[in-house]
């Protein structure tokens, strides 16, 4: 069993957003799962997809390029 303070901290260093964008590749839509964390000081890994409904279950062989729709997603939102 997890410890309820380690998930607390588990939770508190790392970011996930799901957003949809439209693959690149296979040129359909799909709901991405991003996620970033926390290095150290204030310091944040860059956002990486962790689930794709286009990639077999847990693989995640691509170029990851339609994480530039999700910068774009978030200036426009003004979450950067």
């Amino acid at each position: 069993m997890t410890d309820t303070s380690d998930a607390k901290k588990l939770a508190a260093s790392s970011v996930e957003r799901v957003h949809t964008v439209n693959c690149p590749h296979k040129k359909l839509p799909a709901d991405v799962t991003a996620s970033k964390w926390q290095k150290g000081d204030g310091q944040w890994t860059s956002w990486r997809i962790v689930d794709c409904p286009l990639l077999l279950a847990g693989l995640i062989d691509c170029d990851m390029s339609c994480l530039s729709q999700l910068e774009e997603i978030r200036k426009t939102n003004g979450l950067l």
